[in-house]
């Protein structure tokens, strides 16, 4: 407790003094605060970058298969001036490199990565470690993350899995890239502050949104793994000065949320995951904004509900936390849910594929609007929503949303929307497979805002998920520097002018770099930008350093008059020796250069000169007319580039020097604007039972003059434009709702006769219904104005919805029924490889999306991974598409028995008829025999392992039976070996043959993809005989008749052949008893404490303990010559795991038989009687003999110390502690997640208690807390009393034979062995006073004060403890050390 005071003093000293300031050009994190995707500070200037000058400055490798989710960030510590790169990987690598030069500064992998294949869901493949964009403290230096690794054994016993998945919160120095102290933090275990059932569970969830930091408080968001496994999306938040998780906040909470303590089921926890495609929590201030995904259950069914209605359940949601500035906490405040989230569910059409911005409220405003946010997701909407009132639920008219606009696109967005808030305000949005599109912001009559459709990109992105979010940079903030920056996977980076001429948004041509990783955004620096493709290059674009002049660039003319000229004087200065000005070239006729003042000749390092550049707008036609002639202009920001190109005195220069020239053109008199020129509806899908759709789309009648502009008329036609004679229509008013062709109408059209002040616009809504049915649709609006006349053109189409048919391949040319979801390979063998196909057919009216596919890897994988069959993917009418999936085994070593390999593809469409299908994959892996083989064919000999055979200048299979350089191979090995009886044969050198009995030690043991064991077999070159690299390696395999793998013991002989031939064994048998392992010694006393048998003369061996214990059902042989006799194992003994005897213990040889093994220090090879078989649990599992309960007690109290809990015996103390405080044990029971912090108390006296108390003890029952418990699912099973007389002692007493009770609702107790699965402590909720004693508490409404009977062990569970006095928390970190008997093991720091 003290040294963590010190370490928090010491960290707030640190934080104290380490004042700095964030350089111009940095960028410490994904993005602004608000996610609104804009910035203004990295220099880079369209002139420049669409030139020669901008250009492929570095790139850079790192390892193999890592990849980097997380976004380069940009900084600069203030302690060194000098700009760097940091990055994180999916291989849990952080490194920094000179943002400049692009060299390495410094590396370190901070944990063991998570490994894809432990989770199942291959959206990020090989490993998963730091995945959200961290953030960097430009006060500190100080960069923070998550890391996603294991700690072994932690709920589930191995290395790794699923369940030893776990969170670290790191805090690292950027200049050092170590730790900070007292980092990094284990967050997993921590409880949700809304829901205390709910607690995290590192393994099952992911952090993918960029971490964002609000005053001392580090947030993040999580999600799942392609929905699989019990998670719920989750809030996090770590004061970074207290180094404590201070809020943790989920998204599905309360009775009608899904909760299970199982963490397997999918869907278990709720979901709602908060993933956002990268993009982080977008915040204002003390509000967060994020945006949910898929979910299950809900408490929104219909009825509607405001945004403060306080929902619970927010699956395919945008929620609005607030945020206590004092205590970093957050709570719910505000939510919006569209109308038809429930069919976005079933579609899988999840809401949070893109995250929320907040636009820039300076701009971004309108009447009764202050700030509006836009999201958008798979469901083909964009979403404009006021941040001050999101929409709650079916709010709107007719219980549709209460947003204030919807954009329906009818294609899906991964990723989320930018926004460029200069020039009237534009966002921009890129569907999948589509190209990005920018809408312009207006107003309505009423003056509030609407975004309008303003053009689009010429180029499309990839035709699959992982575009990037919309990235927009200016130069210095000035208008008509715009650039829209996007990444692309397949295309890589790309970059437009970010305001669309005539409805396009013209391209910069940009270096090609590598396909993107999965929705990164670029990363800025100075005059340069980062990204990193999907092969992990990082790849530095920027202009050239080394530049021979320094301009004034941009120069802007200002306002300029259609019919007028205004002329701009540029100034550059020569950085070096300029011998002569050789060309200038300008991309706009317009804009004239007065060549007679460009310098002739030479001109000196550090000379200014000047020249005048004139933009002449006379020669053009100022009317808005149609079919205008050459030199038609528009009003509005113009911008080009002048370049100039020289010769220099000094190398190494370049030798063109780009400046960008810009303006704002208007015209004296009124000029007609309307955008966008096309409004396309989309598709329409009819015939879905209890909808009527119907798509809205705005245009903008503007007026882009410095004079009033008068609405004179609207018509419509359905001919071509150009078609003189075509046949127009007068739009009409009926009734409030004006005509604009068949299909088409608008309620808010300007009237006739209304006046357009100077600069001023009103956007027009226009809806389109199918109202002749199926079909296109299609009219050319006009709208009159004495500012011109201008058209645009509506269009849409209406069909039957979209009908998935789905199908499997048979391997034989033929396809199974629709309801086959299994996709059976058969059997193959290593290097052999099986195809199927996967088809899903549309045979409905309208294009068929994929709307989620999660293929497989690995030796089940799917041909085209992300292409076949991939989100987002199209299927047109009466087309159909493929998946290839191969079944492709792996090259491993000969004689491993067959074994199955399975995998799965989880598909959906947006068919609602379809739903989610779990296509199931098994194959069966079928290896080459050689050698020896029983009479069913099958391998004798099986493959133990590559050694390496050098290290202790002894062989580890001693005898050398052959060496043959023409037809060895390991069959051949293995039959020799076989006929001298040995149990273990290894090839080596190729041509070395070595056999014997004695298993190597597993410390020489390489796993298979180091690859040592390489060199082929002359006989067999499709078969490995050991390796080199430099020392030997040995290619082992074990005689099954002779050893067991599973247990690592050796078996009888079937032939009698001596096995001991070259070192000491375990005996598998003895006289009556069988071998059944290596046990630990008991807590307190001995495992078998029934008899002990003096050892002989010469030492112990197992034969003499074997007869020294006849009649007992176990012996036991320890520290190579004692023997133990007993009818059961004490509490405490158990199995030990272990590859060997070095692992296990077990490995002192008999004192009188140096060929047999005798036990170790502490450990006993124990043997059991025929007959007297293991207890087996009901999952079919063999587990060790039932511990005794009549054996050696536990003193509960002496004197004025109590019994803390924890167990006694060779390496452990049984702990008592001083006090007559409150003791109470959590008891975490199998499959949930043990408590990471443990209250010890100190020896301060407990204040007096005032009202009702808990009862400590009761008879030999202690309390445990207060746990929760529901009529459904009881936490004890037995009910023996209730009444009004019921007191702690009455029901102690009626449940003394058993290992727990509890009292409830003041007048009821209950008795049972365990506590269930889904009663847990709880903090609060025991407050009703006993019946029969008020001076004690009895539980509460659906709540139990717990006991514990201390006589009776319960060594399944895991404990911890709670004291009413004075309480320190002391961390706990599992403990690899020797058993203590319980399943989890801790040790306290």
């Amino acid at each position: 407790m003290f040294s963590f005071i010190l370490r928090s003093i010491a960290f707030a000293i640190i934080l104290a003094a380490q004042v700095g300031a964030v350089a111009p050009t940095d960028e410490y994190r994904d993005a602004d605060d608000r996610q609104s995707s804009y910035s203004d500070n990295h220099n880079m200037d369209p002139a420049v970058v669409d030139s020669a000058q901008f250009g492929l400055l570095w790139k850079i490798p790192f390892n193999a298969q890592e990849q980097f989710y997380a976004k380069p960030l940009v900084y600069t510590p203030a302690s060194t001036g000098v700009q760097i790169v940091f990055l994180a990987s999916s291989q849990n690598y952080i490194r920094t490199l000179n943002a400049k030069t692009g060299e390495l500064l410094l590396t370190r992998q901070v944990q063991t990565p998570f490994l894809q294949s432990d989770i199942g869901c291959t959206d990020i493949p090989n490993t998963i470690g730091i995945i959200g964009t961290p953030v960097i403290d430009p006060n500190t230096d100080i960069a923070y993350f998550y890391a996603k690794t294991y700690i072994p054994n932690f709920r589930t016993a191995g290395n790794t899995g699923t369940f030893n998945g776990v969170y670290y919160f790191y805090a690292v120095y950027v200049k050092t890239l170590q730790d900070v102290p007292g980092y990094p933090v284990l967050v997993d275990g921590s409880y949700a502050d809304n829901d205390p059932r709910k607690y995290f569970v590192g393994g099952t969830i992911l952090q993918r949104p960029s971490l964002s930091k609000i005053g001392n408080v580090v947030y993040a968001a999580f999600g799942g793994h392609c929905d699989l496994f019990n998670y719920t999306g989750t809030v996090l938040g770590v004061d970074v000065t207290t180094q404590k998780v201070v809020t943790n906040f989920v998204t599905e909470s309360g009775p009608n949320s899904r909760f299970s303590t199982d963490w397997l089921p999918n869907g278990g926890g709720g979901q709602a995951g908060i993933w956002q495609s990268g993009m982080g929590l977008a915040s204002d201030g003390n509000r967060m904004f994020f945006v949910t995904g898929n979910g299950n259950g809900g408490e929104n069914q219909g009825l509607p509900a405001n945004g403060a209605s306080g929902c619970r359940t927010l699956a395919e949601a945008v929620v609005n936390l607030g945020v206590d500035p004092t205590t970093g906490k957050v709570s719910a405040i505000d939510y919006f849910q569209p109308y038809d989230y429930v069919n976005m569910d079933g579609g899988d059409q999840d809401f949070g594929s893109g995250g929320i911005a907040l636009l820039d409220p300076t701009v971004f405003k309108g009447t009764g609007v202050s700030r509006i946010g836009v999201t958008s997701g798979k469901n083909g909407k964009i979403y404009i929503l006021n941040a001050d009132n999101l929409g709650g639920y079916k709010q709107g008219p007719g219980q549709t949303d209460l947003v204030l606009q919807t954009i329906t696109t009818n294609h899906a967005v991964f990723g989320g929307v930018g926004s460029y808030p200069l020039e009237g305000g534009y966002i921009y949005s890129t569907p999948v497979g589509y190209p990005t599109s920018a809408y312009k912001l207006g107003f309505n009559g009423a003056g509030q805002p609407v975004f309008t459709f303003a053009g689009a990109t010429p180029e499309v992105s990839a035709g699959r998920v992982g575009g990037g979010v919309p990235t927009l940079t200016t130069f210095k903030g000035q208008p008509g520097t715009a650039i829209l920056w996007l990444t692309d996977p397949d295309a890589g980076l790309r970059a437009w002018y970010a305001v669309p001429q005539n409805g396009v948004m013209v391209r910069i041509n940009l270096p090609q770099t590598g396909g993107i990783n999965k929705f990164q955004r670029p990363a800025f620096g100075d005059t340069r930008m980062y990204v990193t493709d999907a092969n992990g290059v990082l790849y530095c674009l920027g202009s050239p350093v080394n530049l021979p002049l320094k301009c004034n660039s941009p120069v802007s003319f200002g306002d300029v008059a259609l019919n007028s000229t205004a002329t701009a004087t540029l100034s550059c200065t020569a950085i070096i020796g300029i011998n002569a000005i050789t060309q200038l070239t300008v991309g706009d006729a317009r804009f004239v250069v007065d060549k007679s003042t460009i310098p002739q000749g030479a001109i000196a390092a550090g000379k200014t000169f000047s020249f005048n550049v004139t933009w002449d707008l006379r020669n053009v036609a100022v009317n808005n007319a149609a079919n205008a002639s050459y030199g038609n202009t528009s009003p509005g920001i113009k911008s080009t580039a002048l370049t100039l190109y020289t010769t220099n005195s000094v190398g190494g220069y370049a030798t063109s020097f780009p400046l960008g020239l810009t303006g704002n053109q208007v015209s004296r008199a009124a000029y007609l604007g309307l955008t966008p020129i096309t409004n396309d509806f989309g598709g329409l899908v009819l015939g879905i039972a209890g909808e009527t759709p119907s798509s809205t789309l705005q245009f903008t009648i503007a007026n882009l003059g410095l004079t009033p502009m008068t609405i004179l008329g609207y018509a419509y036609t359905y001919d071509e434009v150009s078609n003189k004679t075509g046949q127009y229509f007068n739009a009409t008013d009926n009734g409030g709702i004006w005509d604009l062709g068949t299909g088409f109408a608008s309620t808010d059209l300007p009237p006739v006769g209304s006046i357009i002040q100077a600069g001023g616009a009103i956007s027009v809504p226009a809806t389109f219904t199918a109202s002749t049915g199926t079909g296109d649709y299609l009219s050319y609006f006009f709208v009159y104005s004495d500012g011109g006349k201008a058209n645009t053109i509506l269009e849409g189409s209406a069909s039957t919805a979209p009908k998935a048919n789905f199908s499997i391949s048979n391997g034989e040319g033929g396809w199974l029924g629709q309801s086959n979801l299994l996709m059976d390979f058969g059997s193959a063998k290593p290097g052999e490889t099986v195809s199927r196909q996967i088809r899903i057919c549309n045979e409905g009216g309208s294009v068929l999306t994929v709307s989620k596919s999660k293929p497989p890897l690995g030796a089940i994988r799917a041909q085209n991974y992300g292409i076949d069959l991939h989100e987002s993917q199209t299927i047109a009418v009466n087309d159909c598409a493929y998946g290839t999936v191969i079944f492709g085994p792996g090259a491993e070593p000969p004689n491993i028995p067959d074994f199955t390999e399975t995998n799965t593809w989880t598909l959906n469409t947006d068919d609602l008829s379809w739903g989610v299908h779990v296509v199931q994959m098994t194959g069966v892996v079928h290896d080459k025999v050689f050698g020896p083989t029983y009479t069913n064919g099958s391998a004798r000999y099986q493959y133990l392992g590559c050694y390496l055979d050098s290290a202790t200048g002894t062989r580890l299979l001693p005898q050398q039976v052959y060496a043959d350089t023409q037809n060895n191979e390991n069959g051949k090995c293995q039959t020799a070996c076989a006929a001298q009886g040995y149990a273990f044969a290894g090839t080596e050198y190729q041509q070395e043959c070595w056999c014997g009995n004695k298993l190597p030690s597993g410390t020489y043991y390489n796993e298979e993809s180091q690859g040592k064991c390489t060199f082929s077999c002359p006989g067999d070159l499709n078969q490995a005989c050991g390796g080199n690299g430099g020392t030997g390696y040995i290619s082992i395999y074990y005689d099954t008749t002779k050893y067991s793998i599973n247990n690592n013991t050796y078996l009888a002989s079937s032939t009698g052949t001596n096995v001991a031939a070259s070192g000491p064994v375990t005996r598998s048998s003895v006289d009556n008893y069988n071998y059944i392992g290596c046990y630990s010694e008991a807590s307190a006393g001995r495992a078998l404490s029934g008899k002990a048998v003096v050892a002989s003369p010469d030492g112990g061996s197992v034969e003499w303990c074997s007869a020294g214990c006849t009649g007992y059902s176990y012996f036991g042989v320890e520290y190579g010559n004692e023997c133990y006799c007993g009818n059961t194992l004490m509490g405490g003994s158990a199995l030990v795991a272990g590859a060997d005897v070095a692992s296990t213990g077990c490995s002192m040889t008999c004192g009188a038989n140096s060929s047999e093994y005798c036990g170790g220090p502490n450990r006993l090879n124990v043997y059991q009687l025929n007959g007297s078989a293991p207890v087996t649990t009901t999952s079919g599992v063999t587990t060790a003999p039932t511990a005794n309960p009549s054996g050696p007690a536990i003193v509960q109290s002496a004197g004025l110390f109590h019994y803390l809990g924890l167990c006694g015996g060779p390496n452990r103390l049984t702990m008592y502690i001083k006090g007559n405080g409150t003791l109470a044990a959590s008891v975490t029971t199998s499959g949930t997640a043990p408590d990471q912090t443990t209250a010890v108390a100190s020896s301060t006296a407990a204040a007096t208690p005032t009202g009702p108390v808990t009862v400590q003890t009761a008879g030999s029952f202690i309390s445990i807390g207060c746990y929760n418990d529901t009529v459904g699912s009881r936490a004890f099973s037995v009910e023996p009393a209730a009444g009004n007389t019921m007191t702690i002692e009455l029901c102690a007493a009626a449940c003394a034979s058993y290992a727990y009770f509890g009292v409830e609702y003041g007048v009821e107790c209950y008795c049972g062995n365990q506590i269930a699965s889904r009663s847990v402590n709880m903090a609060t909720g025991c407050s009703m006073a006993c019946g029969g004693n008020s001076s004690e508490l009895c539980g509460g409404p659906n709540r139990l004060n717990a006991y514990q009977n201390s006589n009776i062990a319960v060594m399944s569970s895991t404990r911890s403890y709670n004291h009413s006095l004075k309480q320190y928390i002391v961390k706990c970190r599992p403990y690899s050390g020797s058993s203590s008997g319980f399943p989890i093991r801790w040790m306290l720091d």
